[in-house]
């Protein structure tokens, strides 16, 4: 049963959200551009990317920039406003500019306007901005800032000639987001703990501190209001920052799952109509490691605090076994809609086609209402019902003796199971070996998750300096019958002994 929360009617009068909760949590805008595609999800907006962790609109414009973490090469694709629903970026055809593992040729993709190589070819990690719309920074108006999470540094892009990028001057240390306060101010934050607010100082790019915080991963704010700004923790607190002073607004640390890696609160954003309503909505990775899309509503007797217990969940995207890849910007666009992004599910190249398929909600930038409209129907509905399937694993293993993860499996019909793991180390991941083989239904078959060589050669320097504790395993177990029908996933976390 859902708990009472506060929303706003059309009126902008306050009223429970239980009446509310009866209808559907979302619709989807009938403008999508692939809502009577047969087989796809009606709320697919931009699809065919790798991690868009950062992307943004153009508040003058209303194009959207998307920086879109690679595999071989980042980029950074400009899309003006009337070309962005159903674009296609092209992974995992390529990877910027480059052939990516998919081995296809992509029909009509998108070439990206910036490309640079990935950390893994000796580079960096692109971070998303903003075009500058700022109104205290007038030297620098329409040019495209966004920051390299590797080296730290913030650069400049021209949307019109994207090609070459010049150092912006200034440096974030493993800068982890941009933001827009609700005059179009401009903040940046790092994982180290500083959320600074960019400015122009004379003819060059200066900043500010407004203060230190726990792991800040996003800034958010309040339309037409530049007093009023929202600081994103990656343990699942939001802060408020109103003049000087800074409280807690909203804190889910409790539903945030491991902040480790990529995971944690990803991103906040409050309502066009906030400051009558005072709804806002939170995407993060939840206790299972899937993507939650959230909506909360302000307390009534503290107008700059939120009330957890008006959780309304409006979205679960299934994200399992891997922990990155999750994307993670959530952004109003000038239409009013609500935009989110979903990574591709993590596993190298993705080999299960996830961003290519618009049957999948991974990989993608999804456009969704979340004021009034049709229930999301799934589509195709399944028609069969897969496998029961039933897992045996303990929970503290010697990983390292063993060399993986010993996993039982039983079904109830003749079946094959497939199982996935990925080893943790601290804020480190590495994939491990896959398994697959048949199961039977009187007796448990027993398979092992296999460590890689460098995931092996990781925790055997973990257990060498002591930080075994640090480690885990995630696996991932799921069964197919001989009609080719599909279990539920099966989900379980091992602890690491020596």
């Amino acid at each position: 049963m859902w708990r009472l929360a506060v929303l706003a009617t059309a009126a902008g009068l306050l009223a429970p959200a239980g009446a509310a909760a009866q209808g559907p949590p979302y619709g989807i805008p009938p403008d999508n551009p692939f809502v009577n595609t047969p087989g796809a999800r009606g709320e697919v907006y931009v699809y065919g990317m790798r991690n868009p962790y950062r992307w943004s609109f153009d508040r003058l414009t209303g194009n959207m920039i998307i920086g879109d973490v690679g595999g071989t090469e980042e980029e950074v694709t400009f899309l003006p406003r009337d070309s962005i629903a159903g674009a296609d970026l092209g992974w995992n055809c390529r990877s910027g500019s480059v052939a990516g593992p998919g081995n296809c040729d992509p029909p009509s993709d998108v070439a990206p306007g910036h490309t640079f190589p990935s950390a893994g070819a000796g580079s960096g990690v692109v971070v998303g901005g903003y075009v500058v719309r700022a109104p205290d920074m007038p030297a620098f108006q329409g040019r495209y800032i966004y920051g390299d999470y590797s080296n730290g540094d913030l650069y400049w892009l021209d949307p019109a000639a994207p090609a070459n990028r010049e150092l912006a001057g200034i440096h974030v240390d493993q800068v982890s987001s941009f933001g827009e306060d609700g005059i179009g101010q401009l903040y940046a934050t790092s994982l180290t703990g500083s959320v600074v607010r960019l400015n122009q100082s004379v003819n060059s790019l200066g900043a500010f501190s407004i203060g230190n915080f726990d792991q800040p991963v996003a800034v958010a704010g309040v339309a037409g209001d530049p007093s009023r700004v929202f600081i994103v923790e990656k343990p699942g607190v939001v802060k408020l920052r109103t003049g000087t002073v800074v409280h807690d607004f909203l804190d889910i640390t409790s539903r945030v799952g491991d902040t480790g890696f990529e995971e944690g609160l990803l991103a906040f954003a409050t309502a066009p109509d906030y400051a009558t309503s005072g709804r806002v909505f939170a995407f993060y990775t939840d206790n299972n490691g899937d993507l939650q899309l959230d909506e909360y509503a302000r307390t009534l007797t503290e107008p700059d605090r939120s009330d957890p217990s008006t959780r309304r969940p409006l979205l679960t995207i299934p994200h399992q076994p891997a922990d990155n890849h999750n994307g993670g910007q959530l952004l109003f666009g000038p239409d009013g809609h609500l935009h989110l992004s979903t990574g591709d599910g993590g596993v190298q190249g993705d080999p299960e086609g996830d961003a290519r398929n618009l049957g999948s909600l991974l990989g993608k930038i999804l456009r969704i209402d979340v004021g009034t409209g049709a229930a999301p129907q799934p589509t195709p509905p399944p028609d069969e019902t897969g496998p029961a399937l039933r897992t045996k694993v303990k929970r503290f293993q010697r990983v390292l003796r063993l060399g993986g993860v010993v996993v039982y499996v039983r079904c109830n019909e003749p079946c094959t199971v497939a199982l996935r793991g990925r080893l943790r180390i601290g804020r480190a991941s590495y994939r491990m070996r896959r398994a697959a083989g048949p199961a039977q239904v009187r007796r448990r078959a027993r398979f092992k998750v296999r460590l890689s060589r460098k995931g092996r050669r990781a925790l055997r320097r973990a257990v060498r300096r002591g930080k075994v504790r640090r480690a885990s395993v995630r696996i991932a177990v799921r069964a197919t019958d001989v009609a080719g029908n599909r279990s539920t996933l099966v989900r379980h976390r091992v602890r690491v002994r020596r």
